[in-house]
């Protein structure tokens, strides 16, 4: 009869195997993420500018979070690759950096994601029918919202300077090393809970909940003026073109963000547990997998809004067309110096 028994040579090697795919994995993806991502959030700035675009409350929303989506992808996602990928993590040996690092990550991310909330109560201040309501839609009311909820958002994450620290654990290799991460015990619970609510569950559900309101507005609307004047007309394409916009935006910050979280919470769970070589790689991987994912919520919105949104188009093609005429009348002046 054979053993079933896995030998500790068979674990180490498949240890190994599972940490060089996790580590392949954080690269191809960070790869996607930042490069033509970055790209995107580039993009996203240069057109809710535009000047047809930037009078709108909603888009100082989205400009907002695209400001801070920048620095969460082409700042602090290279940082965690390299740490992550290439074992050069700063945060393990230095207190400092391990604390200040994490919050401006979790912090920033939280942020991102809660403007978008904060764009889906603009639309449904904007299709309610009662007027003092719809006055809540305002530039001036977006830009101090936006102040505001930034602040309370770091406030609030700001424990995690107090208690994350230090410390000795094993690693992917089977190895004793030191790792930067919440004080051990309840407040890695806590926070472990905590980020799930601030960063997952709670601006999801909230995008949700606004979402079906607006909804609810515009069929409402819809019902009561079936046939609306010439003048009205493009603001109302606008208005739509800028809900789906930010319909798929809420579609994908759920569909990115609540793994990492779910996975956060189990791993703070199953912290004491004791694991051999494999099951910490296998942790590893699942660990990478989903800390990479929420990038994408950050990094995707460019393609998601170039997608849904014909206004959105239409003035990515006016700059486009504007490089393309600028690049012509540099050819053409090159040109003509060279003749004379």
């Amino acid at each position: 009869m054979s053993n079933t028994t896995s030998s500790p040579s068979t674990v180490n090697i498949g240890a190994a195997q599972l940490n060089q795919a996790a580590s392949l994995s954080v690269l191809v993806l960070s790869f996607i993420s930042v490069i033509p991502g970055g790209i995107g959030l580039i993009f996203n700035i240069l057109i809710f500018t535009r000047p047809v675009l930037r009078n709108e409350a909603c888009i100082v929303y989205f400009f907002s979070s695209t400001c801070y989506s920048i620095f969460i992808v082409l700042i602090m996602q290279p940082v965690r690759v390299v740490a992550a990928s290439f074992n050069l993590d700063l945060a393990n040996y230095n207190l400092g950096i391990c604390k200040i690092q994490w919050y401006a990550l979790y912090g920033t991310r939280a942020i991102a994601s809660w403007l978008i909330v904060l764009a889906c109560l603009d639309r449904f201040f904007h299709s309610s029918s009662n007027a003092c309501v719809r006055h809540l839609s305002s530039l001036k009311l977006a830009k101090v919202a936006v102040i505001i909820s930034s602040m309370i958002i770091y406030i609030s994450y700001s424990h995690m300077i107090v208690y994350y620290e230090i410390t000795h654990s094993l690693d992917r290799f089977g190895n004793i090393s030191p790792s930067c991460g919440a004080q051990q015990g309840t407040y890695r619970t806590f926070f472990g809970f905590w980020n799930m609510v601030m960063y997952s569950l709670c601006p999801c559900a909230l995008m949700f909940l606004f979402g079906m309101l607006t909804l609810k507005n515009v069929r409402r609307h819809r019902f009561v003026m079936p046939v609306i004047t010439e003048a009205n007309r493009a603001a109302r394409r606008t208005d739509a073109q800028i809900l789906r916009m930010l319909t798929a935006q809420v579609f994908v910050t759920i569909l990115f963000t609540l793994p990492t979280a779910f996975n956060d919470l189990y791993a703070s769970f199953t912290r004491s547990w004791v694991r051999n070589t494999y099951e910490v790689a296998q942790l590893n991987l699942l660990g990478r997998v989903t800390g990479i994912i929420p990038y994408f919520a950050h990094s995707s919105t460019f393609y998601l809004y170039t997608l849904t949104g014909t206004i959105f188009r239409r003035e990515l093609v006016k700059i486009f067309r504007r490089w393309l005429h600028q690049s012509q009348n540099i050819f053409i002046t090159t040109q003509n110096t060279e003749a004379h």
